[in-house]
């Protein structure tokens, strides 16, 4: 048995848990990938009325993990809220730290012997980071987590709102024949039209969280695409054409 029929399984189980005994269950944070097999998997007619949920911690978050709600249950249910918690991690003396990144902070948290569907995404700032983990091992790992590479750290939980941090976005813009998904990726990570298209064929291209299995398929403005490998950005449209009747195309690429 392969993951994804792992997670298949796993997927139906916990939705029909919550549909026969009427309480909530959810999964551990799961890859964008991840995410667009079990989107797929619930789309299907033998899940048809299962209420469920994605949720990151913010609004932008790569990595989610899938809320079941019973029917008593809505979205704006404050149990559904209380699934994830987000750790402020700050070092306890300014002036002799390090400066950990991304890395330092996952590898710590593994060091603790969690897994990784445990934690959500790590959003690195000026002065630490934020942590979004599973509520049930927030205290756990605030309690355990004390060093970050060289760096003695505390880590509270705050409420998500108080999250400062943010991922970095910069504006990239430029000429393409058509709006194409692969001709927007060409444009944003500088690749050949072949490699785009190869991307899309190795199903390594996500639009909404969902698999692209189509070269002629179009982004709307807003959209998020990630492509695996590459990293993701909002598509923000067309404005305008050159000389030569190509579209002047405009994106925000997480840095």
């Amino acid at each position: 048995m392969d993951e994804k029929d792992i997670l298949a399984g796993r997927i139906r189980d916990l939705a029909q848990r919550t549909r026969e005994r009427e309480y909530m269950t959810h999964t551990g944070f799961l890859t964008p990938a991840e995410q667009a097999l079990a989107l797929q998997l619930l789309r299907e007619p033998s899940m048809a009325g299962t209420k469920y949920m994605l949720e990151g911690g913010y609004p932008e978050a790569d990595r989610r993990l899938i809320v079941f709600l019973p029917d008593r249950m809505e979205e704006d249910d404050p149990e559904a809220d209380s699934v994830i918690a987000c750790l402020r991690v700050q070092p306890r003396n300014a002036r002799f730290t390090d400066h950990p990144g991304h890395r330092d902070y996952l590898g710590a948290l593994m060091n603790l012997g969690i897994t990784r569907e445990v934690t959500g995404d790590i959003l690195v700032g000026e002065d630490g980071a934020f942590l979004f983990v599973l509520s049930e091992l927030a205290e756990m790992i605030g309690r355990e987590l004390t060093q970050v590479r060289h760096t003695s750290v505390d880590a509270v939980c705050v409420p998500a709102s108080e999250c400062t941090a943010t991922l970095k976005k910069e504006l990239v813009t430029g000429s393409i024949a058509s709006e194409r998904i692969d001709a927007v990726i060409g444009m944003v990570f500088h690749l050949s039209r072949s490699a785009s298209k190869d991307l899309i064929g190795q199903e390594l291209v996500f639009a909404g969280g969902l698999p692209v299995k189509s070269i002629s398929y179009t982004p709307r403005a807003g959209e998020s695409i990630s492509v695996r490998g590459h990293g993701k950005f909002i598509y923000l449209g067309t404005e305008n054409r050159t000389k030569k009747g190509r579209l002047i195309a405009k994106a925000e690429r997480f840095v």
